[in-house]
């Protein structure tokens, strides 16, 4: 009896590297997301503790609140675009996660279908080996 062969082994093959590909695709969308996250919250941050007045009394106020509000105003202005940067980040990350689901969907689909040939394949060869036991066995009973 021949060796089992499946004949979809090449679109298995592929079905594998495209969900490898996307756990990479995924792990980057995560690894974008994590640092937007971490940026905005140093932006955040950074707005908490800049200060509207000046450490030193020395310091021109108008000058240093001036500066301090233009200051201020461009973390604003960056936080607002971190924002909708993560929003955006976020949406293509399940994307990812549904594009990733999807392929070990499929990958998993082959799997099972190579299970079955094999299974088929398997009770084929136990039909054959059954067929020529019992046929040794009927020439062994027919020279007694």
């Amino acid at each position: 009896m021949k060796k089992f062969q499946f004949r979809l082994e090449s679109v298995l093959k592929v079905r594998g590297i495209h969900r490898k590909q996307a756990e990479r695709d995924l792990a980057i969308a995560q690894t974008r997301v994590t640092r937007t996250r971490q940026a905005l919250e140093e932006t955040q941050q950074d707005y908490q503790h800049s200060f509207l007045t000046p450490a030193d009394p020395r310091i021109n106020p108008h000058f240093w609140r001036q500066t301090a509000e233009h200051y201020r105003e461009g973390l604003r202005q960056r936080e607002a675009e971190l924002t909708e940067q993560l929003a955006k980040q976020e949406k293509a990350l399940e994307q990812q996660r549904e594009n990733l689901a999807l392929r070990m969907k499929e990958e998993k689909a082959m799997e099972k279908l190579k299970e079955g040939r094999r299974a088929g394949h398997q009770a084929e060869v136990d039909a054959q080996f059954q067929k020529e036991i019992e046929e040794l066995d009927l020439l062994k009973r027919g020279k007694r």
